[in-house]
């Protein structure tokens, strides 16, 4: 399959049929998403079976008070290395997702790392194949959900952009908050958090504690997207100076993508007088 639209997902809402796609930064953000994907299917007692190039290689989410028992660790580097098999790699898949429907299992959680075959022997070509025999396999399925992953680090643009297009569905980290009036993710390239909704002094101590996790999280600049967010009040931006201060020395608090009304609101109280506080980027209209 290949497509020139997405959904982006949170983790959390992937369901039967989704086959998502991950291109992760660093160790911490697959933790974050593709660990959360492992440690949710363990935690609901569904089988779990991880593709990768080695059994040696670590799975991201695996703690000792998992039931470890529910998961199948899967080697899909060919002996010597040589390139990627799809069809082998597809047909282990096949014969795991049998074993698990024998064994009365209502969901398979299906998570591959396929870092290790980037830029391997055939080019692009094997992963694709195996990325469409995979879709063929659950898109049309009422308990699998698969999450593809890789690390853009070790990819070239070009076939990142590839892979991509191979998914309909993107998976996104979980909020750290969500409700009706606001919604805090964080993100990682660049490190920070993204803010969508309202934030009002109902929300002022959800916003402090958010920052501070991912002032705690970064030693560089910690970055906020505002693009979403439609208010923002004065006891707010009190507290992003608060944030910044406590940053000091580490990096900055840079605001990202501001919608125009709220430039203008920091404009107004002067956000260029408070130390540690930066503005990136256009004006949003």
């Amino acid at each position: 399959m290949e497509t020139l639209w997405s959904v982006r997902r949170p983790v959390r809402d992937l369901r039967p049929g989704d086959h998502a796609w991950l291109a992760y930064s660093g160790e911490d953000e697959q933790r974050h998403i593709a660990g959360a994907f492992v440690r949710d299917g363990l935690l609901a007692h569904d089988k779990v079976v991880y593709l990768t190039g080695s059994a040696r290689d670590a799975v991201p989410g695996l703690t000792p008070d998992l039931p470890a028992h529910l998961l199948t660790v899967l080697a899909a580097e060919p002996p010597g290395g040589e390139r990627l098999d799809p069809r082998a790699a597809a047909a282990m898949l096949a014969a795991e997702l049998t074993r698990a429907r024998r064994a009365g299992f209502r969901a398979v959680r299906l998570a591959a790392d396929l870092t290790w075959a980037l830029g391997g022997a055939g080019g692009l070509d094997p992963l694709l194949d195996l990325e469409r025999r995979l879709d063929r396999a659950v898109a049309p399925s009422t308990s699998v959900t698969a999450l593809c992953q890789v690390d853009r680090r070790r990819g070239r643009p070009a076939d990142l952009a590839a892979m991509r297009a191979a998914h309909a569905v993107h998976a996104t980290p979980d909020p750290e908050f969500e409700d009706s009036v606001l919604c805090v993710v964080r993100t990682f390239q660049p490190a920070g958090l993204a803010l969508s909704g309202e934030l009002d002094a109902s929300r002022h101590a959800i916003l402090d504690q958010a920052l501070a996790a991912a002032s705690a999280a970064t030693a560089g600049d910690v970055h906020l997207d505002l693009a979403g967010l439609g208010f923002i009040d004065l006891g707010a931006i009190n507290i992003l100076a608060d944030a910044a201060a406590r940053h000091a020395g580490r990096g900055r608090i840079v605001l990202d993508r501001i919608p125009a009304q709220l430039r203008a609101v920091l404009e107004t109280v002067g956000w260029h007088m408070l130390p540690g506080l930066s503005l990136s980027g256009p004006n949003l209209t």
